[in-house]
């Protein structure tokens, strides 16, 4: 037997020899492994007959085999395939080395390089009356799959037959990886579809001839329509779209969000809406991509982002004067119920405090609490603020207060600062349990309860300055909160609370002598918990002493007689000259000579506080602790 000399054979025949096996042996039949074969042999097999039926010498047989040489199917000239049997070459037969000897399959697999034998290149007899030409069928990883081969008879082999095979596993490779790739595609298509559904932003894709080529499941439930009908047909056709949305797909221009109006199945239907117009990377235009929000959900988003929620519960309301348990009854059974509340007591009592209290103790309480002072508004703009804007082709809409109260409580400070419409509008909408926004006719459903505050109502009411109806509605629950002066030791609770609290706030442990909670204690406090409250922490700023005595209090409080008055209306109290520039002094140094701060403590605003530093001839400078 004479031994090849091409290196790959003739190492192929040393391995064999050192093994022991035996030239003459018969075919075996191996282990078939078809993973990764079951999709691809159909595949595989209508190459091979499309290679075979193409092929100008079509005297060989196609053979496929595993990645361990194990033949798992053959088609081709019947002849080949006859004769071939008769050496026992068919299904489930092993080219592996170890079995079969040097043959091109096991050394394409073995080399992962195509390969040709024929004649005495093979090691066992059996195979010695054939020609094989072989090649690897890698997948797209690079992972060996198997081989293709071409076999004929040893003196007839086909003279393209390696550069046929080698052809047909490249194009069968690619075509795995075409296939790989269109089914990632797919996955990434159908988890990007997913994701669209699972969003609460609706979204339609909306192709260049104004068809419907996506649409996310959350767009039936915003618009009422029929996702899966919908597809493929005109836009118009499904749902007539706004006028901005219709300009925007037309112009193929970018609207940004904004409240429109869709004429929907089941009627008028607000929704934040965007256009965005889709090109490809030589700007040809591919869609345009709208975007749907429920006007819902945008007000959760604003009620998140402006912070309306109710930080105080009754647990933070320090009191245990008979006054101010009965306030607490009041109070308990006012959030048990459903209607309107109105808050009651002179400026600096802690009506918000009560209000938000109140909240926390309702079903409403995972609602937004949305506080609104009438009186800082001015009132031509009060209207927008509390009943919003509609919107227009031009201009977007804006919610209003009562909007963004939906499912929650507004909370309406100082209501006799209303105009009478505006009294009849509000009413309209505690009535209805709608709201029509300013400029518009749409009626838009708000759950809200409303607790408020005022000035005189009773007396406003007898004057005709102020409904009478809207009162009734208002004064549902009546809540009296007792001024400081009537609550006896709940002035020494409050003080020692505060303390406590500023000492955490500044860092260090401050208390108040007994001499000096006495004053405290008999201090009428016209300003009321506001007042004591601008009180200690101004004393705590300008003492380091860690007890505090009576010489440390303002001298109004010590000598009881010019108290420092705190009021939430526009303006200061009336008191003497002396005992005002002193107030505003004492507040600006405690509040390190920001004018915002100390306008705040003084319960004025910013412009008053102005008005009153020129007539007292206080400067900035003067403020500076």
């Amino acid at each position: 037997m004479a031994t090849p000399s091409i290196p790959p054979i003739q190492r192929s025949w040393a391995r064999c020899q050192a093994r022991g096996l035996d030239p003459t042996c018969a075919p075996q039949t191996g282990m078939i492994n078809l993973s990764g074969w079951s999709h691809l042999q159909a595949l595989v097999r209508s190459s091979i007959e499309d290679l075979y039926q193409l092929s100008d010498h079509p005297g060989f047989v196609v053979v496929i085999c595993d990645d361990q040489g194990t033949i798992i199917d053959m088609a081709g000239d019947s002849a080949i395939m006859a004769q071939a049997q008769q050496y026992g070459i068919g299904y489930g037969i092993t080219l592996a080395e170890e079995y079969a000897g040097t043959n091109a399959v096991d050394l394409a697999l073995r080399e992962a390089l195509p390969c040709q034998t024929a004649g005495d290149d093979h090691y066992c007899q059996w195979l010695q009356s054939f020609a094989l030409a072989a090649a690897p069928i890698f997948s797209p990883d690079g992972r060996a799959l198997g081989a293709l081969a071409i076999l004929s008879l040893a003196e007839e082999r086909h003279p393209y037959a390696l550069g046929m095979v080698i052809a047909a596993a490249q194009a069968f490779h690619s075509q795995l990886r075409a296939e790989r790739l269109l089914n990632e595609a797919n996955d990434q298509l159908t988890e990007l579809y997913a994701t669209l559904d699972t969003i609460n932003e609706g979204l339609i894709f909306v192709g260049p001839n104004g068809e419907i080529r996506r649409l996310s499941r959350r767009v039936a439930s915003i618009l009422g329509i029929n996702v899966r009908s919908a597809a493929g047909r005109p836009l118009t056709s499904v749902i007539s779209p706004p006028p901005a949305i219709a300009a925007a797909l037309q112009q193929l221009s970018t609207l940004e969000e904004q409240e429109v109006i869709w004429q929907t199945p089941t009627g008028a239907q607000a929704v934040i809406c965007g256009v965005r117009p889709v090109w490809d990377r030589s700007r040809r235009y591919l869609g345009s991509v709208i975007t749907l929000r429920p006007t819902e959900s945008v007000r959760q988003l604003v009620q998140q982002v402006v912070g309306a929620r109710a930080a105080f519960t009754f647990r933070d309301i320090v009191g245990q004067s008979e006054s101010m348990r009965q306030a607490m009854r009041q109070a308990r059974l006012a959030a048990a119920g459903r209607g309107a509340i109105l808050l009651r007591g002179e400026a600096g009592v802690g009506k918000e405090i009560f209000a938000q209290a109140i909240h926390n103790a309702s079903s409403r309480a995972g609602g937004p609490f949305i506080r609104v002072s009438c009186a800082a508004i001015p009132r031509q703009l009060i209207d927008s603020e509390l009943f919003g804007v509609e919107g227009t082709d031009r201009q977007p809409g804006r919610p209003g207060k009562l909007e963004l109260a939906h499912g929650g409580v507004l909370y309406l400070e100082a209501i006799d600062a209303l105009s009478f419409d505006q009294q009849t509008s509000l009413l309209r909408v505690i009535e209805m349990g709608r709201v029509i926004r300013t400029g518009g006719a749409r009626p838009i459903p708000v759950d809200v309860r409303v607790i408020t505050t005022g000035h005189g109502l009773e007396q406003l009411v007898e004057e005709g300055r102020f409904r009478a109806d809207l009162y009734a509605r208002l004064s549902a629950f009546v809540v009296d909160i007792p001024p400081l002066r009537q609550r006896g030791d709940d002035i020494i609770l409050l003080a020692n609370h505060m303390i406590r609290r500023l000492s955490e706030q500044f860092g260090r442990q401050v208390a108040l002598d007994p001499d000096a909670l006495a004053a405290l204690r008999t201090y009428p406090w016209p300003g009321n918990v506001r007042e004591l409250e601008v009180v200690l922490e101004q004393m705590v700023q300008t003492n380091a002493k860690s007890v505090l005595t009576v010489s440390d209090l303002p001298p109004a409080i010590a000598r009881h007689t010019t108290p420092l008055l705190i009021s939430d209306s526009p303006r200061l109290a009336e008191t003497q000259e002396l005992s005002e520039r002193d107030a505003i002094l004492r507040a600006g140094r405690a509040a390190g000579g920001r004018l915002g701060r100390a306008a705040a403590l003084l319960g004025i605003s910013r412009a008053t506080l102005w008005r009153k530093m020129t007539r007292y001839r206080i400067s900035r400078e003067d403020m500076v602790p």
